[in-house]
C-alpha cells in the first residue's frame, strides 16, 4: 500500500518537474498606461526612454506580459487604437531572471 502511494506521488510530481517551462500558462496581458507628459515617464514607466518615444509618436506606453512557469516576461512598446500593440524591443524579452 505504501509503495503504491509513493510511486503514485512520484509519478504525478515527476510530470510536473519535467514539464516544458517555456509553455505559456495563460493568455498574454496587455497593459496600456495613460501618459500625458514626458515627465510622467520618469515617475512610473519601467522603460522611460520607450515611454517618451511613444509620446513623441502620439502613442501610449504599453507592456505585453506573457506568463510562463518560470515567471512573467514583459515586452515593452507603444499602443495606438487603430494599430494595436507595437513592440519596440524586437523579440527580446525582459523579466525576472530568477523569480523565486
Amino acid at each position: 500500500m505504501k509503495l503504491t502511494l509513493i510511486l503514485g506521488v512520484f509519478l504525478v510530481f515527476g510530470f510536473v518537474l519535467w514539464a516544458d517551462s517555456k509553455e505559456e500558462i495563460s493568455k498574454p496581458l496587455l497593459r496600456v498606461f495613460p501618459t500625458f507628459r514626458p515627465e510622467e515617464c520618469e515617475d512610473w514607466a519601467i522603460r522611460p526612454f520607450i515611454c517618451k518615444r511613444c509620446l513623441w509618436e502620439g502613442k501610449r506606453y504599453a507592456q505585453e506580459i506573457r506568463f510562463y512557469e518560470d515567471g512573467p516576461y514583459r515586452t515593452h512598446g507603444c499602443y495606438k487604437e487603430p494599430g494595436g500593440f507595437e513592440s519596440l524591443e524586437g523579440e527580446t524579452k525582459t523579466g525576472n531572471g530568477n523569480p523565486r
